[in-house]
């Protein structure tokens, strides 16, 4: 009788724990893609990007004006098995704080930051956790320096 009656809290913390870890999976697998995707924008800057959906990193940019690979494509590679698209994920330049004098808003230069922030909705599987949460939106980003700009 004890066993019927403790059954179905065991089998709540037991699904309750293998949701959290795929949480957890999840983010880490997101975060990951962001720093990806920070890493490639950091070398390879492409003003294009945005019409890239592919990321083919086996071969370097030779002509800028006909990229075969972007951040943001990468970074929804990295992170497909959240089912991130490009359109997911954010790219932006920014400013140093420790040098006031570099503009990065116009022309890009090496330590001008590039961000790359990456947004994924996540859903349960089990039915009671799913009921009790329901789907939570899960984001990460990644700030790195430029190393080279494109002449």
């Amino acid at each position: 009788m004890e066993f019927a009656l403790v059954l179905p809290l065991i089998m709540f913390m037991v699904t309750g724990a293998v949701d959290m870890g795929r949480a957890v999976f999840a983010y880490n697998t997101l975060a990951d893609a962001a720093r990806h995707g920070a890493r490639v924008a950091a070398v390879n800057q492409l003003a294009p990007a945005d019409t890239v959906t592919t990321c083919n990193e086996d071969m370097p940019i030779e002509d800028v004006t006909v990229p075969h690979w972007s951040a943001k494509a990468c970074t929804a590679a990295s992170s497909f098995t959240l089912g991130v698209r490009p359109a997911d994920v954010t790219l932006a330049y920014s400013d140093p704080p420790d040098d006031p004098l570099l503009d990065c808003s116009t022309t890009l230069h090496p330590n001008c930051l590039v961000t790359v922030s990456v947004t994924a909705t996540w859903h349960p599987i089990t039915p009671v956790i799913a009921s009790l949460v329901g789907p939570i939106s899960l984001s990460a980003s990644s700030e790195i320096p430029l190393e080279r700009v494109f002449p």
